[in-house]
């Protein structure tokens, strides 16, 4: 039998202003049959605490336990007023609109299922299993940022978007510092792409700029360092990709770390900072 199923996805956005937000749940109504689920995420979920790597972890665990308790009061409220129907979507539309909060909703939309005991989980996994939201678009410009205020918080010397001419091209890069004749850049790169294709492309657009501006004499490979983010996915290819693109870095003698290595990225981008001075009050 076909049934009509409302449902939105749960969000955790916990910076407002920038509006960038990650997919950890789904709720769901059936409204002939009376019908309320959910299903959220775990409160220690790897995938939000890597995104959002400049956020404290208790924040994330607080909000969706709290949050997982509001829907099963809400579950409850339902089941004992035995709401359905056209009240039931009354009552869905009010608890799924937008507010100003760090645990909020999607768009609500409609799927009609003939498998409605197992259409939770289904819209679970293509909805937060599958779709990491914004992650693939946003992910550098979280790191860029979180790096440029550890760093700027920590050095001296300010590290800040600039326009570097090599030859006759002229980049855009995210974090460069400069020492008088002398200027240090700093990339973050993630692999949180869709496809391993993806990766690659968007990895080999930078390298191609650091050959450049090797070549061009702009900067001296010691100079640029890559930091880049472990992918998260298993999916076919983005670790290989990951793996190659890693490799190609080396022979270009940048130096390359892994974005969490916070001590090592302080270190290069202090110019003259010894890992001892990092461990003694940087990071």
């Amino acid at each position: 039998m076909k049934t009509q199923c409302i449902y939105a996805a749960v969000r955790f956005m916990p910076f407002a202003e920038t509006q960038e937000f990650a997919n950890v749940g789904v709720v769901m109504i059936t409204p002939k049959l009376g019908g309320f689920k959910f299903k959220l995420a775990k409160n220690r979920f790897a995938r939000v605490s890597n995104f959002f790597d400049d956020l404290d972890g208790l924040v994330y665990k607080n909000a969706i336990n709290g949050f997982s308790k509001e829907l099963e009061r809400i579950e409850r409220f339902f089941i004992e007023n035995k709401v359905f129907g056209k009240d039931l979507v009354d009552h869905f539309v009010e608890i799924t609109r937008q507010r100003e909060s760090v645990m909020n909703f999607g768009h609500v939309s409609t799927i009609v299922t003939t498998n409605y005991d197992h259409c939770i989980d289904e819209l679970f996994e293509r909805l937060v299993g599958r779709n990491f939201s914004t992650a693939p678009e946003y992910r550098e410009q979280l790191m860029v940022r979180t790096l440029k205020n550890r760093l700027n918080t920590k050095l001296l010397v300010k590290y800040n978007e600039r326009k570097i001419k090599a030859g006759r091209y002229e980049f855009t890069l995210p974090l460069v510092g400069d020492f008088g004749n002398v200027k240090r850049i700093i990339k973050p790169l993630s692999f949180e792409k869709k496809t391993a294709n993806q990766a690659y492309e968007h990895a080999h657009t930078w390298i191609s700029r650091a050959e450049r501006l090797i070549k061009s004499e702009v900067i001296e490979p010691e100079c640029a360092l890559f930091a880049l983010d472990k992918p998260l996915t298993h999916r076919s290819g983005i670790e290989q990709a990951y793996a190659d693109i890693h490799g190609e870095l080396k022979e270009l003698k940048v130096e390359v770390v892994d974005y969490s290595d916070t001590p090592r990225i302080i270190t290069f981008a202090g110019g003259d900072l010894t890992p001892e001075s990092v461990e003694n009050g940087f990071h």
